[in-house]
């Protein structure tokens, strides 16, 4: 083998290891781009989350604020007997209990990150599944509940205490308190107040679990943002 042909076949191989070390390179600097790509939109998708969440949570206390008015209202309506200091609030009560909530939950992030498939870019699979329970489960439960309250309250609270007075705050007396709490103690009427307050307190459990479950959620968002 002359040198000649060493030289030709060190500087051919020296060649084909030179072009097969750059593609490598760019190969894995392109991994390396996607990869932090993928990153970035994580921590996009990630940051919105946790904006929603926190504007939920603030939301759903207010919510439950409302709702405990709600509760404490239907159940001084269903005592069952007369209580004479219901005669001064019992307006304020039969409002109370016609009035019903429901779930403020911001899942524009959420529905973004389901539409773009970009679902499969969050690693952590704990955290994964949570959003995932939180917005398929937890949120359609919360609103099962507050439509029950709010169809229960419509269709049949409302139009059965409209038989005998005002529903909406009766600021003129065109029925006496006194009438008003007689009338409450009619059976049927009796009846759908003591199931309108179990389905507020149901409603209002729910949207507690809601509150509660945003707030781990924001927790555990926060982990993975710091990693």
């Amino acid at each position: 083998m002359t040198n000649t042909f060493k030289d030709s076949l060190k500087k051919y191989l020296g060649e084909v290891v030179a072009i097969f070390i750059g593609i490598s390179i760019s190969f894995w600097f392109d991994e390396w781009r996607e990869d932090r790509k993928d990153r970035e939109m994580e921590q996009k998708i990630l940051q919105n989350l946790k904006s929603n969440l926190m504007q939920d949570s603030m939301l759903l206390g207010m919510s439950t604020k409302g709702m405990l008015r709600m509760i404490a209202g239907a159940e001084k309506l269903a005592q069952l007997k007369p209580d004479p200091s219901l005669t001064d609030s019992v307006s304020y009560y039969i409002d109370m209990a016609a009035s019903y909530t429901g779930i403020l939950a911001n899942q524009t992030a959420y529905e973004e990150m389901k539409q773009s498939g970009h679902t499969s870019l969050i690693q952590d699979d704990t955290l994964k599944n949570f959003i995932l329970g939180h917005y398929t489960s937890l949120i359609p439960y919360v609103q099962e509940w507050c439509e029950v309250d709010k169809t229960h309250t419509m269709t049949q609270l409302i139009p059965e205490m409209s038989n005998y007075f005002p529903v909406i705050i009766d600021t003129t007396n065109l029925v006496p308190a006194a009438e008003k709490i007689r009338y409450l103690q009619t059976p049927k009427l009796k009846h759908l107040l003591i199931t309108n307050v179990a389905y507020k307190k149901e409603a209002f459990k729910a949207i507690e679990m809601a509150k509660g479950n945003s707030k781990r959620l924001i927790a555990r968002i926060d982990k993975v943002l710091k990693k």
